[in-house]
């Protein structure tokens, strides 16, 4: 009998989740305890999941049993010393309660399909952690319910071909800096991928690998724990302060809170433009670097260079980390570009834990990894919105609001876009206009 993908749980422990969302629970609880908002979770795949509802649902409830034990807060006080210690011992008493902060329902969408939908909605601080981990129960359950036939060495022979192409391509084109960590938790095929996954690159490529988004897999494997700050920090802050004001006092804020110990900023909220035009010259020299997740990954480098040079700061002592839906092959190409030009490293997902190569199952059908995102579209009873440098990421569920955004950050509106914007949002079974 072939090993499966699988193991008894889905969620391995209270750390089963990105770095980034304990860095922003901690900035949250320090600056907005009392704040309130509310997360929706998105299909983006043309995928009929609301069949999985029963057992998303009862997975996540699951998550009430879960608890951090003492060893693990100290091991997050050894490997995040920036965070604050009164967060970390405040961790002790905290406890996922699903039944009181996420809902479950099937909705019936513009194109006549149903689909499954969640809500968080609760404390910012208590219900930032639900992302990561609802998204990689959604992930595997559906793994689990439609491919659980995929057996584990069909896996590992897609990484090993990964690999050997990797290793060659390095050597091909003498790139000598080509660094990358995982960032898979969010859309992995199943835990059990992505541990098999980080034990085989770590054995293989281990001068590559620079760690893990995943807490729990950095402590069990002895990897360096990856993550900074996401997009719900940006856009929370236009319902908290000056709308045209919201991602200078996020910038402003984050550094303050973290000394500069988490400094590579996020720059596609509102979008690359409106970005470096609040990354004043004090802001580019206390930030260590920036994060590319959306639209050309060759145009946004060279504005970057072009910014740091206008105010007279060497690239080469900054860093560009690349996150957008990358392979090896794209990564390279983006690596061999900008080399000896300004420091590059890489953040890959999908493609590390959730790629079953051309497999197809005994009817014909190929496999192919879900497409599925958690985002915030309240803080503080008002809407917020992600703009993003690739209109296909854009994020709002009042129209009135993102045009009002885009006017105030001296973007044009395109009301055909606007209109394909709401389109979009009616097929995905979102609102395009808060319901009051």
């Amino acid at each position: 009998m072939r090993d499966n993908l699988f193991s008894s749980r889905i969620i391995q422990s209270a750390l089963d989740f990105d770095v980034y969302k304990a860095n922003m629970m901690a900035a949250v609880a320090s600056y907005y305890p009392d704040i309130e908002v509310t997360y929706k979770f998105i299909v983006r795949s043309d995928e009929d999941l609301s069949a999985l509802l029963p057992e998303v649902e009862k997975q996540v409830n699951q998550l009430q049993k879960i608890k951090f034990t003492s060893e693990q807060l100290q091991y997050v006080k050894n490997v995040a010393p920036y965070l604050p210690t009164e967060f970390i011992e405040s961790l002790k008493a905290f406890c996922f309660t699903p039944k009181r902060n996420v809902s479950f329902n099937i909705k019936c969408n513009s194109n006549g399909k149903n689909q499954l939908h969640i809500t968080i909605g609760g404390l910012w601080q208590e219900v930032i952690l639900y992302e990561t981990l609802i998204m990689s129960i959604v992930s595997e359950v559906r793994s689990r319910t439609l491919w659980a036939e995929i057996p584990s060495d069909h896996f590992l022979a897609v990484l090993h071909e990964k690999i050997h192409f990797l290793k060659a391509e390095l050597k091909r084109r003498n790139i000598t800096n080509f660094k990358f960590s995982d960032m898979s938790t969010r859309r992995r095929f199943s835990y059990k991928t992505q541990k098999l996954m980080l034990d085989y690159i770590n054995s293989t490529l281990p001068e590559c690998l620079t760690g893990t988004s995943n807490y729990h897999l950095a402590h069990k494997l002895g990897l360096t724990p990856i993550g900074t700050v996401a997009h719900e920090w940006f856009m929370g802050h236009q319902a908290l302060t000056n709308v045209q004001d919201s991602q200078k006092v996020a910038l402003q804020r984050w550094h303050s809170m973290f000394d500069g110990a988490l400094g590579i900023a996020l720059t596609d909220t509102i979008g690359i433009d409106a970005f470096l035009a609040d990354f004043d010259e004090s802001l580019s020299h206390a930030y260590s670097g920036v994060r590319h997740d959306s639209g050309c990954p060759f145009e946004w480098g060279e504005k970057v260079i072009k910014h740091y040079q206008s105010h007279g700061i060497d690239p080469m002592s900054k860093t560009l980390v690349f996150t957008d839906g990358l392979n090896f092959e794209q990564a390279l190409d983006i690596c061999e570009h900008f080399q000896q030009r300004v420091q590059v490293n890489f953040g890959i997902g999908t493609f590390l834990a959730n790629d079953m190569g051309n497999y197809s199952n005994d009817n014909g059908k190929a496999y192919s990894p879900l497409s599925i995102v958690i985002k915030m579209v309240t803080c503080n009873g008002s809407p917020v919105a992600k703009i993003s440098d690739e209109p296909e990421k854009a994020m709002c569920e009042d129209i009135f609001f993102l045009m009002n955004l885009k006017r105030r950050f001296k973007q044009d509106l395109d009301l055909d876009h606007c209109h394909k914007l709401i389109d979009r949002l009616q097929n995905e079974g979102q609102n395009y206009l808060i319901e009051i």
